[in-house]
């Protein structure tokens, strides 16, 4: 099972001794209301971002955005910045990681996916060059391809899979430089799932997430690791009638959830058995797919919507009609889980924010009884998004609370965002201009 490492433990005898662990600490958000924001810096806005107020690429420790044919790096202490204008086949536009016109980022660069009219599939990859600006490389696909981000705790790997109903050919190329590492080739009709992404448990891989691609045929189930493109297949793991619509990777266990059926909305999560310890053997759980929050399905029939992540935190929930069921994704039903109420549904302020239960015309709660994190002001809505401790966007307002007290308010016309948590300091929009706002202690 996946083990969380925090980090922000001193180490050693020296650091305690030293500057470490009882150096003074910035101040940061969320710590009260002595606290307060002060703007820190206000620049022109190198790229406007999309109709939905981000941008398609946004690298936030390298001050990089992109939107549309625009790329631009902000110049830092130890940076020179600088504006490209990309080639209309590598013009940033969808927010599906892998899709034509996207944009991939594991960190310290990003890899820009082409698109071309007529070109079915992404068409090309191309890394950004952080330093200078534009493109430092570029690989040509063939038609129908898909193209994945895969992690398994070394170096991140490109990862295309290009299918047909003979053969799957899949390749791994370097993320940081588009070098080839490896190429294999699966016989048989094979689908190609992203298992952090698009085909994920979430939207976004969680800390500690292993982001491989996973194979599913008509009668076995395999992932393909990124060092060296091994094919390993799930022994007594068969995929259920239906179609497969989400799929991870729980420690050394494969979870997989199946689309509703049409007409009937019946859906089944099935997990692979593993060789030793305990829950040994894999777990299924049928249920009749149910999102409340989602519209009907034209298809199906179902309140289905692929967009909606089923994991919440590190809890599986499945959108069963009798009420949601909260499982742990690794034992499922093998351990006791959770129903919630008919109308209810599970949702997350953030990847490593506080789970909470909702419903229409009723308050947020927490999913964890023990979960003592304040919830949602009362005068935020619903749709509001949590940025870090105290501070929430909803639509254009941007509002910063202290102890349950209003302590700042200003207008964003964009997403607003930060590096490394909210509680350091976040950056929004101020017409044309960009601003970054970092807590200090009031005067």
């Amino acid at each position: 099972m996946r083990r969380l490492i925090r980090g922000g433990v001193c180490a050693g005898l020296v650091a305690v001794l030293g500057t470490g662990c009882f150096a003074p600490q910035p101040p940061r958000f969320g710590e009260g209301a002595d606290v307060v924001p002060e703007e820190a810096e206000r620049v022109d806005m190198p790229v406007r971002p999309g109709s939905d107020g981000d941008w398609t690429l946004r690298l936030g420790t390298l001050r990089i955005y992109g939107e549309g044919a625009r790329l631009a790096r902000l110049a830092g202490e130890q940076s020179k910045g600088w504006q490209a204008t990309l080639p209309a086949e590598f013009a940033l536009s969808s927010r599906e990681p892998g899709a034509p016109h996207s944009a991939l980022d594991a960190g310290g660069t990003a890899v820009l996916v082409g698109g071309r009219e007529g070109h079915m599939g992404p068409s090309a990859l191309a890394g950004v060059d952080p330093e200078h600006g534009g493109l430092s490389w570029r690989h040509e696909l063939p038609p129908s391809t898909r193209v994945f981000l895969a992690q398994d705790g070394s170096s991140p790997t490109l990862v295309t899979s290009t299918c047909t109903a003979r053969s799957c050919v899949l390749t791994g190329w370097e993320y940081w430089n588009g070098q080839r590492r490896w190429t294999r080739t699966v016989p048989g009709p094979v689908r190609v799932l992203d298992s952090c992404r698009t085909d994920g448990l979430g939207r976004e891989p969680r800390p500690g997430d292993l982001c491989l691609p996973h194979l599913v045929t008509a009668d076995r189930v395999g992932f393909v690791s990124v060092e060296a493109g091994q094919v390993s297949w799930n022994k007594g793991l068969r995929p259920s009638s239906g179609t497969v619509d989400r799929i991870t990777q729980d420690g050394d266990r494969t979870v997989m959830v199946t689309a509703p059926a049409k007409g009937t909305c019946r859906a089944a999560a099935l997990a692979s058995g593993v060789d030793s310890g305990e829950g040994d053997r894999g777990w299924r759980q049928e249920f009749v797919w149910d999102q409340p929050q989602a519209q009907r399905d034209p298809v199906t029939g179902c309140r289905w919507d692929r967009r909606l992540p089923l994991a919440v935190g590190y809890s599986l929930v499945l959108p069963d009609k009798a009420g949601a069921l909260v499982v742990q994704p690794y034992f499922g039903p093998l351990r006791p889980f959770r129903r919630l109420a008919p109308g209810e549904y599970a949702v997350s302020y953030g990847p490593w924010q506080q789970e909470v239960i909702r419903a229409a015309g009723r308050p947020d709660r927490p999913l964890s009884p023990t979960d003592t994190a304040r919830l949602r002001p009362t005068d935020v809505g619903p749709r509001a998004r949590w940025i870090g401790p105290g501070l929430w966007q909803d639509g254009r307002r941007l509002t910063l609370f202290a102890q349950g007290q209003k302590l700042w308010e200003a207008t964003s016309d964009c997403r607003a965002h930060s590096a490394y948590g909210a509680e350091t300091g976040f950056t929004y929009c101020d017409g044309d201009e960009l601003v970054r706002v970092r807590p200090v202690l009031k005067d």
